[in-house]
Parts: C-alpha cells; sequence; structure tokens
C-alpha cells in the first residue's frame, strides 16, 4: 500500500529569489556610498573654491540725521532795475557816464540834442506873450465900455430928475391953470422917454459886465492851456538831460549816445541802472516740492565757480509747465545771505533743503550701490563677507538710506563687487 507524502511550501523561498534580494541591498549600499561620496566631493571642491579678497574698503551703518535735497536751475535776477529810454527823437548830444558807475538820481548821464522841442519852446513862449497882450487887451475894452455905461447912466439920472421936477412943476401949474394940460403931458413923456432910456443902459451894462466876464475867462483858459503846453515842453527838453529814477550802477549804455549827432528814435532804449545790492535768484522747482518748501529755508547755491548760501524769500503760487511739457514747475525766489555783487543774468544751480530726518540708518555711498545693483551688499561677519539682501531709501549727497537689510553698526564691503557678485560668501584676509 503507497503512501501520500504531503509538503508544506508556505514558507520555503526559492533560491533565486534570495539572491535577488541580495543584489538589491548591495545596490542600495553601493548608491548611499557613491551619494557620500559626491557630497563630500563638491563640498571639498566648493570649499577649495571660495573667493577670497584681500583689497577691499568697508563702511559702518550708522544712525544720523538726513537731510532731504533737491536740485534747481535758477537765473540772477535784479527787481530794482529800470531801462530809460528817449522820450523824443532827437540826436546824441554828450555822453556823462559809463558801464559800472555808480550814480545818483541827480546825476545827469547824457543829454539830447532835439532841435523841434527847442522850436516848439518858442512859438509858445511867443504865444503866451500874445495871449497875455490879449488878456491886458480885452480887460481895457471892456472897462471903458462899461465905464462909458456908467457916466451915461450917472447923467441920465440926473435929467431923470430934473425931469421929474418938470412934470411936479407943470402938474402944479396945471391944477392952478396957469399952464397948459399939453406942457404936463409932455413933461410926462419926457420922463417916460428918459426912464427908458435908462433901462436900455442897465440892460447893456449889464450885458458887459457879463461879456467881459466871459471873455477874461475864455482868456485866461487859452493862456493855461499855452502855459500848460510849454510846462510839457520844457518837461520835454529837461528829460533831454538824462537822469536816473533810481540810484544804482549803470550795467549797460547805448552805444549810439558815446556818438554825438547820431540819431535817436522815440523809445529807444539809452541807459540801463539796477541796484546791485538787491539782487535775488529764480529757481524753477518740480511743483510736487512745494509743500515742503518754506519762506526763510536755505538753500546752496553754485554760481560759476562760487557757491553761497541764499534763503527763500518767496514761493510762486503759480504752476507752469516746464519746457518739455511733461512737469510742473513753481517759481521759488531766493535772496543770498552774503554780500556778494551777483552778474544779472547769470545761471545758477542751487540744493534746496526739503527737510530733515533724525534717527536715519545710512552708509556712504559707494560703488557697491552700482555692482550690487542697489538691492545687494557684503556684510562683514569675522572673516568673512555673506551676500546680503537690502532696501535702499532716498540718497541725499554722499549718503544713502537704509530701510532695511542692516543695522546700526553692521560693517559692509564699501568697495565694487563686480568681481564676486555671484558668490553668497567670500572670505577676507
Amino acid at each position: 500500500m503507497e503512501q501520500e507524502r504531503i509538503i508544506n511550501i508556505d514558507n520555503v523561498s526559492p533560491a533565486s529569489s534570495k539572491k535577488k534580494k541580495i543584489g538589491r541591498i548591495i545596490t542600495i549600499l553601493v548608491v548611499v556610498v557613491i551619494s557620500i561620496s559626491i557630497f563630500f566631493f563638491f563640498k571639498t571642491q566648493a570649499a577649495a573654491e571660495t573667493v577670497t579678497i584681500k583689497s577691499y574698503t568697508t563702511a559702518e551703518v550708522y544712525s544720523g540725521k538726513l537731510v532731504s535735497t533737491t536740485e534747481a536751475s535758477g537765473t540772477v535776477v535784479l527787481p530794482t532795475q529800470v531801462t530809460i529810454v528817449s522820450t523824443e527823437d532827437g540826436y546824441a548830444d554828450e555822453l556823462l557816464t559809463e558801464e559800472g558807475e555808480l550814480i545818483t538820481t541827480e546825476d545827469i548821464l547824457a543829454t539830447l540834442n532835439v532841435p523841434d522841442l527847442e522850436d516848439k519852446q518858442g512859438e509858445l513862449t511867443v504865444s503866451l506873450s500874445q495871449a497875455l497882450i490879449e488878456l491886458e487887451s480885452v480887460k481895457i475894452d471892456y472897462e471903458y465900455q462899461i465905464k462909458n455905461l456908467n457916466l451915461s447912466l450917472s447923467r441920465l439920472e440926473e435929467n431923470i430928475g430934473e425931469a421929474e421936477a418938470d412934470v411936479q412943476t407943470y402938474k402944479e401949474l396945471a391944477e392952478l391953470k396957469s399952464s397948459r394940460q399939453t406942457d404936463y403931458e409932455n413933461a410926462v413923456d419926457v420922463l417916460e422917454s428918459l426912464y427908458e432910456q435908462k433901462e436900455d443902459l442897465e440892460i447893456d451894462l449889464e450885458e458887459s459886465i457879463l461879456k467881459m466876464d466871459i471873455a477874461i475867462r475864455k482868456q485866461e483858459a487859452s493862456i493855461t492851456q499855452i502855459e500848460t503846453n510849454l510846462a510839457n515842453t520844457n518837461e520835454d527838453i529837461a528829460a533831454t538831460r538824462i537822469k536816473s529814477p533810481i540810484a544804482g550802477e549803470v550795467l549797460s549804455i547805448n552805444e549810439d549816445l558815446a556818438i554825438p549827432g547820431s540819431l535817436i528814435d522815440k523809445s529807444d532804449s539809452l541807459i540801463i541802472v539796477a541796484d546791485r545790492s538787491d539782487s535775488y535768484i529764480d529757481f524753477d522747482v518740480y511743483e510736487q516740492y512745494a509743500e515742503q518748501l518754506e519762506t526763510g529755508g536755505e538753500m546752496t547755491v553754485t554760481i560759476g565757480s562760487n557757491t553761497i548760501k541764499a534763503e527763500i524769500v518767496k514761493i510762486g503760487k503759480i504752476a507752469n509747465m516746464d519746457s518739455d511739457g511733461l512737469s510742473a514747475m513753481i517759481t521759488v525766489r531766493a535772496k543770498p545771505i552774503t554780500d556778494d555783487n551777483l552778474t544779472p543774468g547769470a545761471s545758477a544751480v542751487a540744493s534746496i533743503t526739503l527737510g530733515v530726518e533724525e534717527g536715519v540708518l545710512m552708509l556712504p555711498r559707494g560703488s557697491y550701490l552700482t555692482t550690487g545693483s542697489q538691492k545687494w551688499i557684503y556684510k562683514i561677519e569675522n572673516e568673512t563677507a555673506v551676500k546680503t539682501a537690502v532696501t535702499f531709501g532716498s540718497m541725499e549727497g554722499t549718503e544713502v538710506e537704509i530701510l532695511d537689510g542692516l543695522n546700526a553698526g553692521d560693517e559692509i564691503i564699501a568697495s565694487s563687487y563686480q568681481s564676486f557678485i555671484d558668490e553668497d560668501v567670500i572670505e577676507l584676509k
């Protein structure tokens, strides 16, 4: 009888499966060893290739006062300046001053020859004499006319008195039948005729008096007009002796004045005089800074090779577009603090203070700004410098504001980063 064998194979692995398992373990170990080797290789290699610099400059972050400024261009102006012009057509006569001379309001600077004015003066003088004579003639004529009328009235009143006596006599005689009635009536007629003559004479006298008054006033008005014209002409002649309405310095002279006989036209500019002690500088400033400006604020002004201090005396209220039509500008007037003698029309450049902020982190400006793209610096830590992101603020003069990334007392490399800007860490020697 054959026996059946039962074999349990649940926990039995084939020989080939064990070999595969061992192979996988070995493979994993090899990969780990290679990875570790590669890591240490690159770490060693990187350490070997760290950039080392010997020549560099440093700067330390400090807390201080940041003065905000803006630059503006301007021109020297002289508010107290006059241009003396010719009031008549004429000819140059004599020049009595020169450019740069200090003059007063009483000084005669030049004289002009204006023949027309002299002729006009002579004609008006003659006309005035004739008008005065005519006035005397009018007065005499009417005075004699009035005198004659008064004399006639006086004589007539005597006649009237006699006629009134005759009437009374004839009336009494008629009543006594000693005279004819017609004699009385004739006497009355004579008296009435005399009364009428008196009335006529009184009217003539009144008319003559009124006419005399009108004639005199008319002639006096004519005389006044002539006197006015003559006075104006005399003033015009006086104006040919050129004077300045202000004291100051002679800035320029019409070259024709130096040549006697040169034609001078009416309204030609003759001489420019200005008070050089009262000089200002007008600057064009961007309108966006208007609220930060204040009267009395100081600025540093450069004119040519000279640098002076000035203070704001006036801030314009109206903005105008600049020449490119893109920016609004206001005019800011400044007065030099020093007594420098400025040249009118000279160009000026100013650094205007906008405000002062205390406790601001700052660094001196340097080549690190451009080579670090204004966002990276290398902060010194012991014997290395670590590339650090920084946020810069405004740049004023030789300083730059630090907004983030550094603290007061931190030290950085301030020289150029051009040769190592791609490195995160550099060694210092």
